[in-house]
């Protein structure tokens, strides 16, 4: 999977200059052609009126495409959910390292957007930058089938050797073990936790998507407009929380979202009489190698087994047990479809 480093970072502010430039080369022809012909016009000695703001800047240039998106994570790859600081009585029940299986994904969503675009000037309505304004997103995060979602993390715990010498021993963790009778399997001195599994439901973060494309428009003066383009993005990322009730019974633990680079791939097609202000659109955009991390911190979850809780108040714990952390990552891949209604100005 991809990682964080210089190299992501580096593309994304070769891709910002690289926009940069292209606007400065794409206004300096404008400007000259727009000096030519004020020099072109006869002098008859009448004051000559200049251009508003509005006819240089916005006519035939500023278009505003809002639209319905759907936001596809079917192409997701996610690590397994790795345990760290695991300590003494949780590894009775688990140990640091992966968990082979569970893997976490992010939910498909419609989401309202507005997409903001600029025709170049001096380019004949062949080069535009575009880029997303709006409200951030609500991401959720979800466990996929399997361990994660569907089977307890830490379903057993081994009690009859795995328990720290100088607590409880010998004759005393005998007879401990006794007392708790068939709650115990004498063969591998396992006992069930009574930890639920996670369920579908795991947080939710705040996701804003900063997002420039530069496109090429073939045929701006045709009724329909084809267009393709790339660029930069990058997902802020704030406000994460846990919302899964088994993670949050006992606290709540810390929930982080990393924010990531990536880069964007664009497609779509402008429809409508291109002299006039309205048209409808439908695109498709592509987010690659932006991976995000989720760190948790400070997990604690609660034993629902009496005889469990029994034997870990014998040992001088409660029945809320220390976890410790985790941490999961996901490249995210994401395809967003859009359609709606444009107006260029």
């Amino acid at each position: 999977m991809p990682r964080y480093g210089n190299e992501r970072a580096g593309y994304v502010r070769a891709m910002s200059i690289g926009l940069a430039l292209v606007l400065i080369a794409g206004f300096a022809p404008a400007q000259a052609a727009e000096e030519t012909a004020r020099d072109d016009v006869p002098d008859t000695g009448e004051p000559i009126e200049s251009p508003g703001f509005y006819d240089r800047y916005i006519k035939d240039r500023l278009y505003l495409k809002p639209g319905v998106s759907y936001l596809d994570f079917g192409r997701l790859e996610s690590t397994d959910l790795k345990l760290s600081g695991v300590k003494f009585p949780a590894t009775l029940a688990i140990q640091n390292g992966g968990i082979e299986g569970a893997k976490a994904s992010i939910s498909n969503q419609y989401i309202g957007t507005i997409a903001l675009g600029y025709n170049i000037p001096g380019t004949g309505r062949h080069l535009s930058f575009e880029t997303i304004i709006g409200k951030p997103i609500d991401i959720n995060f979800v466990a996929q089938p399997g361990t994660l979602r569907d089977e307890s993390l830490a379903p057993t715990a081994r009690l009859g050797n795995v328990v720290p010498e100088g607590i409880i021993g010998g004759e005393a963790l005998q007879d401990l073990l006794n007392d708790l009778g068939g709650a115990v399997n004498d063969a591998t001195g396992l006992l069930d936790t009574g930890i639920p599994p996670l369920g579908s439901e795991l947080g939710s973060v705040k996701s804003l998507p900063i997002m420039m494309t530069l496109l090429y428009h073939p045929f701006p003066d045709s009724y329909f407009r084809p267009y393709i383009g790339g660029g930069a993005v990058y997902l802020y990322n704030y406000d994460s929380e846990i919302t899964n009730d088994v993670l949050t019974q006992v606290n709540d633990p810390g929930f982080d979202v990393s924010s990531t680079p990536g880069y964007v791939l664009q497609a779509g097609i402008d429809i409508g009489n291109p002299e006039q202000g309205f048209f409808g659109f439908a695109d498709v955009r592509y987010i690659g190698d932006a991976t995000v991390k989720g760190e948790l911190s400070d997990v604690n979850v609660r034993v629902r087994n009496p005889a469990l809780g029994t034997t870990l108040d014998a040992l001088g714990y409660g029945e809320d047990i220390a976890v410790g952390d985790a941490d999961i990552e996901l490249d995210i891949n994401p395809i967003i479809y859009t359609v709606g209604v444009g107006y260029r100005f």
